[in-house]
């Protein structure tokens, strides 16, 4: 009878933390994870203690401890029981590839997204798994500079994207391909992608997502020199999302970098470097690049108001944090805009 009712309070756990998950509730997704961590390994039910523990680890990840959420993955990726599974095995990499982007660790990250793609490969009749880990692996290569590799990656995802695959699924396939394109400065491309991923994306289904989607499209069309009424409509759209969902810090500086960029880009200098300035502050909240990219942006901002020593601080930052993150080409880039200065 007693380990009866420790396997129903173990269910009722499992279910009450799945709960809170869709809520988007993760830090009481995370503590009930927890208690039903520990329930399973009293019923020695290992794989419910596996499930359990990666919700834990996806709860930090959401809260924005990346640090944590890369610990509980490598000590998940440690154990006989995800090396014996290619499914477990690949969504451990792509949660660790996620986590070492979002920390800077663009090579580290390309490496363990890798390793997703090949073990999700591996499993039959797992279509999702294997776009996530393609994405996963698309991001960071992107991020690092690597676009070519990453535009091939994407040509692999596309043959994944299926009417049987769930419309979310697809819209974030859409959108990262999309992200590559504007990256890849095709631009036609990158729109009719992001038209596609908003297409399959609702808010009505997950408005934090559809914030997100929006501010990271207007970003993508802003690094392009895409500066028109579709990349301000992306804009007011996640602004007004994420007013209702919140969000991380780190997603409200993001925001407001986004909204910075583009205020630099119409000639608001003074409104952008107001903005600026107190998101290079917080750079530390941000992953290295997106600091990189803030401080970039200032640096850019100041110097069109002949402010060029302050600007040169903080291309010095810049190009500090890109070569942190393995970002080789954009560290290059802000060393030719300060030669160009002392020239």
């Amino acid at each position: 009878m007693a380990a009866a009712r420790r396997s129903g309070d173990l269910v009722m756990h499992e279910l009450r933390a799945r709960e809170a998950w869709s809520q988007r509730d993760y830090s009481a997704a995370r503590n009930i994870a927890g208690i039903a961590v520990t329930l399973a390994d009293e019923a020695e039910d290992h794989h419910a203690w596996w499930n359990m523990t990666f919700l834990q680890a996806e709860c930090f990840r959401e809260e924005g401890n990346l640090e944590a959420a890369l610990s509980t993955a490598r000590e998940l990726g440690k154990l006989g029981i995800t090396s014996e599974s290619d499914a477990l095995g690949a969504r451990v990499h792509t949660l660790t590839a996620i986590c070492l982007q979002g920390l800077g660790h663009l090579d580290a990250a390309v490496q363990a997204a890798e390793a997703a793609v090949q073990r999700a490969a591996r499993v039959n009749g797992a279509p999702e798994l294997q776009i996530d880990a393609h994405r996963a692996l698309i991001a960071a290569q992107a991020e690092s500079d690597r676009l070519d590799d990453a535009w091939t990656t994407c040509l692999g995802l596309s043959t994944l994207i299926t009417s049987a695959i769930h419309a979310q699924t697809a819209g974030k396939a859409y959108w990262v391909i999309g992200n590559v394109a504007f990256m890849r400065h095709q631009v036609d491309d990158g729109t009719r992608f992001h038209r596609m991923a908003a297409e399959q994306l609702s808010p009505n289904n997950d408005l934090e997502l559809w914030a997100h989607f929006n501010r990271a499209s207007a970003a993508l069309r802003l690094t392009a020199g895409v500066v028109d009424a579709e990349t301000l409509e992306c804009i007011e759209r996640a602004e007004v999302a994420s007013s209702i969902v919140g969000g991380t810090e780190r997603d409200q500086l993001q925001l407001s970098l986004a909204r910075a960029h583009w205020l630099l880009l119409t000639g608001q200098l003074n409104a952008a470097i107001e903005r600026l300035r107190p998101i290079c502050a917080e750079g530390s909240v941000l992953s290295k690049q997106t600091e990189g990219e803030a401080n970039l942006l200032l640096g850019q901002a100041l110097v069109a108001r002949d402010e060029e020593l302050e600007a040169l601080a903080h291309f010095e930052t810049s190009e500090q944090c890109f070569e942190h993150a393995g970002a080789h080409d954009r560290a290059a880039h802000v060393r030719e805009i300060v030669a160009g200065m002392r020239a």
